[in-house]
């Protein structure tokens, strides 16, 4: 990023808080980072440390590049230490120029899946693409100097010459969660004694509905019981 922690907090505290708030717009939800993950919780310990900032910051914002290589735990960590400012996913995209070969890659879309999962479990309230939809050369966008090797990817290819296009794997991943859990849904707990290998996550929807969301990414099917004080059990295999 362009600027220090300190740097960060120092202008929200003392020029856009204060700017915002002067101008009418103080109802306006400032995300403190908008990085990622493994600057957590450093990064916003030093901005919310500073009443001053920390009363004009509503939450917390993460992209996903480092969620490789940085434990989800973190995102549960910062929620502890700063449990009245939301976590909220505000960028990801697989910054690889798109390739027709890459076309219909679930490996892609299992990566969105991964992230998602990792990240309603720990805390986060929201998660957002980078680009809803690119053209076949990864943009329109500003490459540099390198418009061979840098691009940018997307849910769904445009081919802007043949009036058509191209849903990609993190569509449907992304479709998946749009369908089953709606605006006002809660995270709730789901517990497991042997979950097989799979990765789950569940909610509950403003209708009282519970939604249970499994996702298998090895390369055997797994029988699962899915198991409800109230309505009893659910058997299913999850390939």
């Amino acid at each position: 990023m362009g600027w220090s922690a300190a740097q960060e907090r120092d202008w929200v505290a003392n020029y856009l808080g204060p700017t915002l708030v002067q101008a009418g717009y103080g109802g306006l939800k400032i995300m403190a980072l908008d990085d990622n993950r493994n600057n957590l919780p450093d990064w916003v310990d030093v901005v919310l440390s500073d009443e001053a900032a920390a009363q004009y910051v509503s939450g917390i914002a993460v992209h996903w590049y480092r969620d490789t290589r940085t434990n989800d735990s973190v995102l549960e960590q910062t929620h502890k230490m700063h449990p009245d400012k939301f976590l909220f996913y505000t960028e990801a995209c697989n910054l690889v120029r798109v390739k027709t070969s890459d076309f219909g890659d679930w490996e892609i879309g299992e990566k969105y899946a991964t992230s998602m999962m990792q990240a309603f479990n720990n805390w986060v309230s929201g998660w957002t693409d980078w680009n809803l939809a690119v053209n076949e050369d990864g943009g329109p966008a500003t490459f540099g100097n390198k418009p061979d090797i840098f691009g940018y990817n997307a849910a769904i290819i445009v081919n802007s010459t043949g009036d058509e296009f191209y849903k990609q794997p993190p569509y449907y991943f992304q479709a998946h969660y749009s369908m089953f859990v709606p605006p006002g849904s809660v995270h709730i707990q789901l517990t497991n004694t042997n979950d097989g290998g799979l990765l789950h996550v569940a909610f509950l929807t403003p209708e009282d509905t519970v939604v249970v969301i499994l996702f298998n990414n090895q390369d055997l099917a797994v029988p699962v019981v899915v198991r409800d004080p109230d309505l009893g059990d659910i058997s299913l295999v999850v390939d």
